[in-house]
């Protein structure tokens, strides 16, 4: 499993990353409601997705008025691969959309017209770490992206090039321009439990790019934006937020002294003149308020903003559209569902609603004139769809902290029976599956043979891995690999089943001391069924599949099963995760591995010509029928959890020949 996959809302968080799931490879019409038929000088929206934080599944989407078509996976659709890991914010400007992504690090760079990148901005420090980029302002030609790592860098918009950077405060959180001059919300809150959170806003001119100075206003910053007559307002969070204590503060932009706090709770908020609408979370409640203050005034204008809030589950990002005044709230449910978006009129009437529009959405862009994308094939061509695995012929997971989830293709009640099932719908929408630890196998099938051509890539295996990290010794690239053995099989005996040959496809640590062949685990049934899961291999070793804080379902033990021993064999890797000052990286092998490398580099493209049988000979398949995918390491990553292969599907690169 990827590092914390963790399933609550930033807003909630003091901590750490925003976490903030998996796409469809190809564009969906989710259903709406309220009767869409067009908002007034608004051509398109626009909505940013940031999935589950470390499972390399952000989404962008994008609504167009005049048909009321959306278009769910949109950057995929037409880009062919994943948006990348943990997307915290979207702008458009110079005809560009610029969307920040946070563990990727990087930032992904589209052109409005065409939705096709035009260049993918690597945030990394001089060491080949992370930055952690989290939100990105603009002033004339240049954009400036605020990171976690404390340091502010500026993009030269012209060669999308980065030409400098300075620092700023503790874990920097939020960034806006005004009176030309950078605000950055400095949070503190990667230090929380050691030094406390930050409390400055730090000010550089726009120009010159020069700090100006430090303003303290209040525990753990967050949330700032432009506000009217050249003020700027920030979320002070406080150090718990349960308390209610977080505060809107105002800063006045020609002196850079805080003019005051208003006296609301204010969790997010989004500013239109000079109203600003907001929202809150009462803990002992459990209810959402949604508010209208007059910043002017100061004044409350509407206590109750939102005369119909059933709908809103769990309230993601409250956004306004220049255009027209809409009031737009995303939905975030429990997190590791698609969410949905609603739009309020100024006066706080529901207007409709967009379904399904992504996992954890949390911005939005609108547009007054359309892009000119085409997306996708017509609808009588099906080769786009059919070039993927149809069906899953064997699913048999390993314990795991995802075991009993829909992650493993599971619901309370499912047999062996209905988990096949599921895992078939899961990969035909191209959906993570997990195959927990070590052993833990999945076997796919097609809806024709994939051929095997000479000197080319014959099918590609989509996964969650991501790049965050190059290891300063070795040079390495890491990040949440946890690469997997990939075996394929023809039908020789054409009956359809996976019961002939296997052959592994023999990877760059193949033959070398990085792996130990014939390697065998038995896992142990826990009592109670809420304990940590034992095991003990053929090595002489033994230990456990232990529970996390993140995951606390009934058992990390198959419940549909019922021996109480489960045994794998196969082949081992060794352990590529490594802690590097606090921060747990898998790192990547060369290639050859499944989820080992980010599904847009070549590494995740396999050749037919790799199989070997089980003396090591060149197999010598014409074709393949059957791709089967092992979970090869057996390593506890400490706050990672348990190292476990994750599948999105299997691509034929030969089907439209």
């Amino acid at each position: 499993m990827k590092l914390n996959k963790i399933y609550l809302p930033f807003i909630y968080l003091i901590l750490a990353l925003l976490p903030s799931a998996c796409d469809d490879m190809h564009d969906q019409n989710p259903s709406t409601s309220g009767g869409i038929t067009g908002e007034e000088n608004t051509a398109e929206i626009y909505v940013l997705s940031e999935g589950l934080f470390n499972q390399n599944n952000s989404t962008l989407a994008r609504h167009t008025f005049n048909d009321n078509r959306t278009v769910t996976n949109y950057f995929q659709a037409l880009n062919r691969r994943g948006l990348g890991d943990t997307a915290n914010d979207l702008q458009l400007y110079d005809d560009k959309f610029f969307i920040v992504v946070n563990v990727s690090s990087q930032i992904e760079v589209i052109d409005f017209k065409t939705g096709l990148t035009v260049k993918q901005i690597p945030m990394l420090q001089e060491n080949g770490s992370s930055r952690q980029p989290r939100n990105i302002a603009f002033h004339n030609d240049k954009a400036f992206v605020c990171c976690f790592d404390g340091s502010v860098v500026r993009i030269d918009i012209p060669t999308l090039e980065i030409d400098a950077t300075a620092q700023a405060g503790r874990n920097p959180d939020g960034i806006c321009i005004q009176n030309g001059k950078i605000y950055v919300s400095n949070s503190g809150g990667l230090d929380l439990e050691t030094i406390g959170p930050d409390e400055t806003v730090s000010v550089f001119d726009a120009e010159s790019f020069n700090k100006i100075k430090d303003i303290n206003v209040g525990l753990n910053p967050g949330k700032i934006a432009a506000g009217m007559d050249e003020t700027v307002l920030v979320v002070v969070r406080g150090k718990d937020l349960e308390s209610g204590n977080a505060r809107l503060v105002e800063i006045d932009a020609n002196s850079d002294v805080v003019s005051r706090t208003f006296d609301e709770y204010v969790l997010n908020f989004a500013v239109n003149d000079e109203l600003v609408y907001f929202y809150n979370y009462q803990y002992t409640t459990g209810k959402t308020s949604y508010k209208v203050l007059n910043q002017r005034s100061g004044l409350i204008i509407n206590p109750d903003f939102i005369m119909d809030d059933s709908r809103i589950s769990t309230p993601y990002g409250i956004f306004v559209n220049p255009y027209n005044g809409n009031i737009y709230i995303t939905d975030a449910y429990t997190y590791n569902v698609k969410g949905d978006v609603y739009c309020f009129s100024p006066q706080g009437e529901f207007n409709y609603s967009i379904d399904n529009i992504g996992i954890n959405p949390n911005c939005i862009v609108f547009s007054e004139k359309s892009s000119q994308s085409q997306i996708d094939p017509t609808p009588d061509d099906t080769n786009a769809t059919n070039a993927f695995a149809n069906k899953v012929l064997e699913y048999n997971p390993a314990p795991g902290q995802f075991m009993n989830t829909t992650t493993m293709a599971y619901k309370d009640g499912y047999n062996e029976a209905d988990i096949l099932n599921y895992a078939t719908e899961r990969i035909n929408n191209k959906y993570l599956i997990s195959l927990g630890g070590f052993g833990g196998s999945i076997t796919l099938g097609f809806h024709k043979s994939i051929p095997n051509k000479e000197d080319e890539y014959d099918f590609k295996v989509y996964g969650n891995a991501s790049y965050n990290m190059y290891g300063t010794a070795t040079g390495a690239l890491g990040g949440s690999a946890e690469p997997g053995i990939v075996w394929v099989s023809k039908d020789t005996n054409e009956n359809g089943l996976p019961d002939d040959e296997w052959f592994e496809l023999a990877g760059s640590e193949y033959g070398t001391s990085n792996e130990t062949r014939g390697y065998e685990i038995t896992y142990y049934r826990p009592s109670p069924l809420d304990a940590d899961v034992k095991w003990k291999d053929n090595q002489g070793n033994e230990g456990y599949v232990l529970r996390n804080s993140y995951h606390t379902q009934s058992s990390y033990y198959p419940l549909w099963i019922d021996q109480n021993e489960l045994t794998f064999s196969g082949t081992r890797l060794k352990d590529n995760a490594v802690n590097e000052n606090g921060m747990w990286i898998g790192y990547c092998y060369a290639w050859g591995y499944a989820d080992n490398h980010p599904n847009s580099t070549e590494m995740t493209k396999f050749k037919i010509d790799w199989a070997v049988d089980a003396d090591g000979n060149k197999a010598n398949l014409d074709k393949i029928d059957f791709v089967r995918i092992t979970t090869a390491v057996n390593q506890d990553a400490g706050n990672m959890g348990e190292i476990s292969t994750e599948v999105m599907t299997v691509e034929n690169l030969h089907y439209n020949n």
